[in-house]
């Protein structure tokens, strides 16, 4: 059994959100990962799901790295994160910053080492998203974007800004709908092509799972399971 099987999937299991246990432990691995020379920059919390991968991620981690959960933390909301927040104990490393993304940025100066997105869907406020939070992200820093297969806007942000940039390296999709990648100041061939693949791949999963919901037609668990396993063998 995973660390994150271990110590975060209990804290987890009964808060609402949408992310799959392979989403779950992305974050919690890259927030891991972090070194101090920058914070995490969440947009969209919610009640909190991702808030406490990330959290628990940077606890491990041991370097204590700040999370700051950019939403705009509706009081019908906010109470059941903060209750979320303090019962993973990492009401002491999360600043919520009760705001809009776009407007947020404007006011945001800290570095970032790793951000994640998942704000509006809408395709020109992702894209806003992408252009006024991603140059704060330093060299080699990550950037990790949810929804980025059914949902159109995302998915073409991602398509246009990282699978066919020059600026991303190490792109990894993440079974359910994330992409993965690291930032720097120009990759390489092998790294545009390996995009490209990943892209591919993204693509496949995309299309099997649509028509699959469309046939209303569900894999037996064992199978969904072993087909997880390949996706992420094949990256």
């Amino acid at each position: 059994m995973s660390e994150f099987s271990r110590t975060v999937k209990p804290l987890i299991a009964d808060v609402p959100g949408w992310l799959t246990d392979e989403e779950g432990e992305a974050l919690y691995e890259l927030a891991k990962r972090c070194e101090g020379r920058g914070v995490i920059a969440e947009i969209g919390s919610w009640k909190g799901k991702s808030t406490i991968c990330l959290g628990l991620g940077s606890r491990a981690g041991r370097n204590d790295v700040r999370i700051y959960a950019i939403d705009p933390h509706a009081d019908y909301r906010f109470g059941d994160f903060k209750t979320n927040v303090e019962r993973a104990g990492l009401t002491d490393l999360v600043t919520p910053i009760a705001s809009l993304s776009q407007p947020a940025a404007d006011d945001f100066h800290e570095p970032i080492e790793l951000l994640f997105v998942d704000g509006s869907h809408e395709e020109a406020l992702v894209r806003e998203d992408f252009e006024k939070w991603v140059p704060k992200v330093v060299d080699g820093g990550w950037v990790a974007f949810h929804d980025t297969t059914w949902t159109a806007g995302p998915r073409r942000v991602v398509g246009d800004r990282i699978y066919r940039s020059h600026e991303f390296k190490d792109v990894r999709f993440v079974v359910g709908s994330t992409t993965i990648a690291r930032k720097v100041a120009r990759n390489e061939l092998a790294d545009r092509a390996r995009a490209r693949y990943v892209l591919g791949v993204k693509t496949a999963f995309w299309l099997g799972s649509t028509a699959l919901k469309k046939q209303r037609r569900f894999l037996p668990k064992p199978v969904e399971r072993f087909g997880r396993r390949v996706l992420r063998a094949i990256q």
